[in-house]
């Protein structure tokens, strides 16, 4: 994504994961703290508390590499674990910033994922693949088909909260250049 602002403004708000969880629209940020002490380095531990509709769920992630101005990745203490990978590069107009996130999502946890009202009729479709152990390569499609919802879900949500981010940052860039 390209943004219009200083390179060294994005990576600031990106690497404080307090700043840049306040900008996503997915969520309602209850807290997000660094836990010990400022400025955010290798190894700093962040505390989320986030919630999602009727759910609230919270968890740690660790800072796994962090290159000013230009790459900070973090690890989330969950299980399965996830990673984020987030870079800036600079631009004659101002920079790119590109976040990748990595999960690995075991069987349970596309069932769990699923809307309640998908998630019933997956199950009635599991139980007869459970009944009919034939028919495997049917539930190999259902997975499938599981993990690309997820996945595009997943980037419809991370494109919003980028575009947050972008949108956040040109106005100050804007603000600032006047």
């Amino acid at each position: 994504m390209e943004i219009r602002a200083d390179p060294g403004m994005v990576f600031a708000l990106v690497s404080d994961l307090r700043r840049k969880a306040g900008l996503n629209p997915n969520v309602r940020v209850i807290r997000v703290e660094l836990e010990g002490e400022e400025p955010v380095r290798e190894g700093s531990v962040f505390y989320h508390r986030l919630q999602r509709g009727q759910r609230i769920f919270e968890y740690r992630s660790r800072c796994l590499c962090l290159v000013p101005p230009r790459l900070f990745e973090s690890r989330a203490e969950t299980d399965p674990p996830f990673e984020v990978r987030v870079a800036v590069e600079p631009t004659p107009d101002g920079c790119r910033l590109t976040q990748g996130e990595t999960l690995e999502v075991s069987p349970a946890l596309l069932d769990a994922l699923e809307p309640a009202s998908d998630r019933r009729s997956m199950s009635g479709v599991l139980g007869l693949l459970a009944i009919f152990p034939g028919l495997g390569a049917v539930g190999s499609e259902v997975r499938r088909g599981q993990r690309d919802r997820l996945a595009r879900r997943l980037t419809v949500e991370l494109q919003a909260w980028l575009d947050a981010i972008k949108a956040h940052l040109e106005a100050g860039e804007l603000a600032w250049r006047s």
